[in-house]
Parts: C-alpha cells; sequence; structure tokens
C-alpha cells in the first residue's frame, strides 16, 4: 500500500508524533499532564514564531515544499498548513522531552 503523495508530508508527522509523544508519555503521563499549560505554551511560542518567520524564508528561497506533497492548504502563500503540524509536534515533543528528562520524578539525566 502506497500513501498518496499529497498525504506523505502529513503521514510522516502522524507518524513521528505518535513515536516521540508515545515514548515520552508512556511511562510519563501523569506528570506531563500536570504540566499541560508549560506544554501548550510552549507550541503557543512556536507558533507564533513560525507564523513570523517561515513566510520570510519561504520568500526569501530559503527553503520550498513540493506543491504535489503537501495537502494544497497555503498560509502566506509560502507555508503549508502541514507546517504548522509540524512545529507543534517538534516543539511538544521537545517541550515534554525536557519536563521529563530534566525537572519529572524519573528524571534520566
Amino acid at each position: 500500500m502506497t500513501i498518496p503523495p499529497q498525504f506523505s508530508h502529513l503521514g510522516l508527522l502522524i507518524l513521528a508524533a505518535l513515536i516521540f509523544h508515545g515514548m515520552l508519555w508512556a511511562r510519563n503521563g501523569r506528570f506531563l499532564a500536570r504540566q499541560w499549560r508549560t506544554i501548550l505554551a510552549v507550541v503557543a511560542i512556536a507558533e507564533l514564531w513560525m507564523l513570523v518567520t517561515d513566510p520570510i524564508g519561504g520568500w526569501r528561497g530559503a527553503w520550498f515544499f513540493a506543491p504535489e506533497k503537501v495537502l494544497g492548504i497555503w498560509l502566506f502563500t509560502y507555508m503549508p498548513i502541514e507546517d504548522l503540524f509540524g512545529i507543534a509536534v517538534v516543539s511538544s515533543a521537545a517541550a515534554c522531552a525536557v519536563l521529563v528528562f530534566g525537572y519529572s520524578p524519573r528524571r534520566w539525566i
């Protein structure tokens, strides 16, 4: 079974979200659930930063997305909607990892 090209980017993001968050939440779910405000704040700041800087980078030609590999919903002409989901996955996984490894009762560092 092959994934249609327009869903490839979104499919990989969903897979990454499930793997990274699954590993972090499997043993630390209660702790992370109590930290939801911190995680949400990190995601909100990352999304805001992305909404400001990503269109500038696309306009300047620093990167591009192949139109046939995204859903086709564009923000500010250069930014596919999957990009917002991508930064949410990365920033929330990073926030969860920092909280777990640095501040949880079972911290690994």
